[in-house]
């Protein structure tokens, strides 16, 4: 019998019927493979199709996928789908959770400077701590801490997810210090950071983010954007005067935006005042405020504020609506 190709073998799984009686030993087979990309096929149908006869062979091949990851299993996408199938059925397995953590897949060429390859793992090691809190771990605050720490920011940021997900109020302090810290360079992990600690704590959480206004770059701009998501209306004084304070670019990229969020007549009424005025600020308000558009209200005031400014600026407003 002639062998089959990957894509014969990608196409047979495509059709194949998970109901059917000889399906299960196919999908076995494939299991065995240390194929990554058609093992992320079978994990995706054992997960859609809840096929828990399956959950046993899919756990223990999940070892196989490690050793020379990169060349079995090119972007971890076995061993990610393996771990989504597993949380999914609410099946926990050490061997895929606990041994996920520290897998590090080094693929590609070199970084510059002498950098190592790309690693194509922190995704794998932040979902494992994710199962950690899904399942309930007594020791899933201690991985959610080392992730936090990670070189990665996928690590990191699904670590400042899972302290939300746990529900735990006790681990804003930790979340407090992260931020506190200012050693965050991606503004995904920080704005997780706050939208965990909305989520523990709201009332707390708001005065906090009022204070990191007074921090410079990345951090206030975090703050200003999770009161504003977090619709917090008694922030919106802090709002307006922080968009006063900062720099221009970040009153007309960050700080319209927050304000508009807020959805409150007091945030609208600056954004409108600033549309008005004309200046360099008007388009920018006028975006933030767009966000909104399908609010009759909001695109009739914005059309409003715009009768008396130039035809310039008025004609690039218009089209923003």
């Amino acid at each position: 019998m002639a062998v089959r190709t990957f894509e014969q073998q990608l196409a047979a799984l495509r059709t194949l019927d998970p109901a059917a009686p000889t399906s299960a030993d196919e999908l076995r087979k494939v299991l065995r493979s240390k194929r990554g990309l058609l093992i992320a096929v079978v994990a995706k149908l054992v997960e859609e199709h809840r096929l828990e006869a399956l959950v046993e062979d899919l756990a223990a091949c999940f070892g196989t996928l490690v050793a020379d990851g990169a060349k079995v299993d090119p972007g971890c996408r076995g061993k990610l789908a393996i771990a989504q199938a597993l949380i999914a059925l609410e099946e926990w397995d050490a061997r895929v959770f606990v041994a996920g953590l520290t897998i590090v897949q080094r693929e590609g060429p070199p970084g510059m400077m002498g950098a190592p390859p790309e690693d194509t793992a922190p995704a794998l090691r932040g979902l494992c701590g994710l199962a950690h809190v899904h399942f309930y771990r007594s020791n899933a605050l201690d991985v959610l801490a080392t992730l936090l720490a990670d070189e990665e920011r996928n690590a990191r940021l699904a670590a400042a997810q899972g302290f939300g997900n746990s529900g735990r109020t006790d681990t804003t302090a930790l979340l407090r210090y992260k931020l506190l810290l200012e050693n965050e360079d991606e503004p995904e992990v920080l704005a997780q950071c706050f939208e965990s600690l909305f989520a523990l704590a709201r009332e707390e959480t708001a005065e906090f983010a009022v204070a990191m206004l007074e921090r410079d770059g990345a951090i206030a701009e975090a703050a200003a954007l999770a009161l504003g998501g977090a619709r917090i209306a008694t922030a919106t004084t802090a709002l307006a005067s922080w968009c006063e304070r900062c720099r221009p670019e970040q009153r007309h990229r960050v700080g319209y935006i927050a304000l508009a969020l807020l959805r409150t007549d007091e945030a609208n009424a600056v954004l409108l005042a600033a549309i008005r005025d004309g200046g360099r600020g008007a388009v920018p308000a006028a975006k933030a405020l767009a966000t909104f558009k399908d609010d009759v209200a909001i695109a009739a005031s914005v059309r409003e504020a715009i009768a008396g400014v130039d035809a310039k600026t008025r004609k690039e407003i218009e089209a923003i609506l």
